[in-house]
This record gives structure tokens, C-alpha cells and sequence, in this order.
């Protein structure tokens, strides 16, 4: 039974209507917590006016139901999983036929942008050497891919994922330049936000709003959704046709290595050693492997390729990106 952990500090503490009301600090809403379940009276411990107690709660049913509470180290009350009320209960088996539905429908979902993807790799452009293709990137590129290069040897399905991806992340690339001045730090770190939340946003496209955007000419002045329809033109110009599904699953694709390049550069330019006049001490490559812990690119795994790498592994990778 999953159960979400909060913490308080409590300022103020009333009793009505067969609640504890505990007001946390900085918040207007009180924790309520019933009379008859808790042991004793509160506070259990005493303190100055000026100090605050502290809560914590477990809670289930996605938060609507306190089933543990204690209060500056004594606990209040524990009420086991065969003790829930029958509200309770009843909540909990609502929300496990909501997310085993919503599992069903995405692993449905998953094997079908698997089955469409094998119809689309036969018909990528061949790329001879793929090596020399990435070394014309900048090198939060390079790491990204030359991590995964060596997955072009295993068998021509897995070099053409690689062709794949080579050709998303150079759509990326093509968009970050278009939007932001690399040389202007405090441009890049503003850009990385703005490109998070667009990796935020396309999430929702598979629940109908990228159609809403495509059939309602209004969406295209809005800055907000430009990403959209920017990978969207992309895709169609580089890419040969594909199913609908899929197209939709690679512009959120594509905006995931978009705020993920995007983040990484930012710690680059950021953090990157220098010397008192800022100018920068060493290569692009030494400064990348100094921050290698704070990427995020090299982390990420997609159903194109869905090999996964650790921190660790990143930071003992023996390539020159």
C-alpha cells in the first residue's frame, strides 16, 4: 500500500467539532485529525510561544486520508492497513482499478509506437559514418550519443535507433540555436527553464491537445505552444511519413533532449572553471567531464533506444566527447 510521507512545523493548535486542528506554519489550511484517534491531548510536548512542534503523517488514497500522525517524537496514532475505515478501503480499490487501467492503456500505448517505430527504421536515411556525424555537435551532444554509439554494431535494427536519434537530437540542435544566444549566459539559464516547461507541457499530447493545437489556428501566435509546431515541421521535413501515434511520441521526444540539452549546457556555462578575468581555463571536453555528475542527457533512455546509464557509468566513460 503506497503512502505519502509529509512534515510540518505547527504553530497554533485548536479543538472543535471532534478535531485536532493544527495550523502549519506559513499555511492558512489546518492538518485535522480526529479526536477519537489520536492518544491523549495535544501538544504532547510543551514548548515556548515562540517554538513550533513538529508533525509528521503518512497518508493513503493520494493524500485524503491520515492514517499515521506524530507529534515532536510520540506518536499519535498508527491505524494498520486491516484496520482502515470503510471509506478507506473503498477509496484505495478505486484508485488501484484507475492506475492498473491507466497501466493496461500504457503498455498498449508502448507496444504500439514499438510496432510503428519497426515500420518506420527500413526507411531512415543510411548514414555511413555515424561518428563523424556527431562529432559536428556541440559536446553535451556528443556525450549523449557517442555513450550510445557502440549499440550500432549489435545489428542494423539497432544502427538505424542510432540514425534515429542522431537525427532528433540534430532537430534539437537546429531549435536551440534558433532561440538561444549561446554566448549570453543568463540567456541560456532563462532558455533552460522555458525549454522544461515545454518538455512539461508535451506530456498532454497524447490526450488530445496536440490535435486541439493542429485543428485551432489561434494556438500558432501563442509562444508558449511555437515548440509544438516547430519539432512538429521538423519532423515531417527530415523524417519519412509515419503514423500519427508515432509522430506525436518523437516531438515529445525530441523536447525531452531539447530540455535535457538544454539544462546540461546551462551547468556548463555556469560551472565550468575560470579564471579571474571569466575567461574559460580549459577544452570543452575537460570542463564536461569535471561536471559529468550534473548532466542529465546522458541519463535518459527513450523507447528508441532504451539502454540505460548510471551516474557513475557516465562519469567512468573512457570516450573523448
Amino acid at each position: 500500500m503506497k503512502q505519502e510521507k509529509k512534515t510540518y512545523r505547527i504553530k497554533k493548535i485548536t479543538k472543535a467539532d471532534g478535531f485536532w486542528n493544527l495550523y502549519p506554519k506559513g499555511e492558512k489550511k489546518p492538518v485535522q485529525l480526529p479526536v477519537e484517534s489520536v492518544y491523549g491531548n495535544l501538544p504532547p510536548v510543551r514548548k515556548w510561544p515562540w517554538q513550533c512542534h513538529e508533525l509528521n503523517i503518512k497518508t493513503v488514497a493520494l493524500g485524503k486520508y491520515i492514517v499515521y500522525a506524530e507529534m515532536d517524537g510520540r506518536v499519535l496514532f498508527d491505524i494498520p492497513e486491516d484496520k482502515y475505515s470503510e471509506d478507506v478501503k473503498k477509496a484505495l480499490l478505486r484508485i488501484q482499478k484507475i492506475e492498473s487501467d491507466y497501466a493496461a492503456f500504457q503498455q498498449e500505448h508502448i507496444q504500439d509506437i514499438n510496432s510503428q517505430l519497426a515500420k518506420l527504421l527500413p526507411h531512415l536515411p543510411k548514414i555511413d559514418d555515424l561518428e563523424d556525424e556527431i562529432n559536428k555537435l556541440p559536446v553535451c551532444w556528443r556525450a549523449y550519443l557517442k555513450m550510445r554509439l557502440f549499440m550500432q554494431y549489435e545489428s542494423p535494427e539497432a544502427r538505424q535507433r542510432l540514425v534515429l536519434t542522431l537525427l532528433l537530437v540534430q532537430i534539437a540542435d537546429r531549435i536551440y540555436r534558433r532561440h538561444v544566444d549561446g554566448d549570453a549566459p543568463l540567456t541560456v539559464v532563462f532558455r533552460s527553464l522555458e525549454f522544461s516547461v515545454c518538455d512539461e507541457l508535451s506530456d498532454l499530447w497524447d490526450y488530445g491537445l496536440a490535435d486541439e493545437f493542429d485543428n485551432n489556428p489561434k494556438h500558432k501566435s501563442e509562444k508558449v505552444f511555437m515548440y509544438y509546431y516547430e519539432t512538429k515541421q521538423e519532423l515531417e521535413r527530415v523524417l519519412p511519413p509515419m503514423e500519427h501515434t508515432l509522430k506525436l511520441y518523437l516531438i515529445q521526444l525530441t523536447h525531452r533532449l531539447l530540455s535535457a540539452y538544454a539544462d546540461d549546457y546551462a551547468n556548463l556555462v555556469c560551472h565550468r572553471p575560470r579564471d579571474l578575468w571569466g575567461d574559460t581555463v580549459n577544452t570543452d571536453n575537460e570542463a564536461y567531464r569535471y561536471l559529468c555528475k550534473k548532466m542529465k542527457l546522458p541519463l535518459l533512455s527513450s523507447l528508441v533506444i532504451d539502454k540505460k546509464f548510471s551516474a557513475d557509468e557516465v562519469e567512468h566513460f573512457n570516450f573523448v566527447f
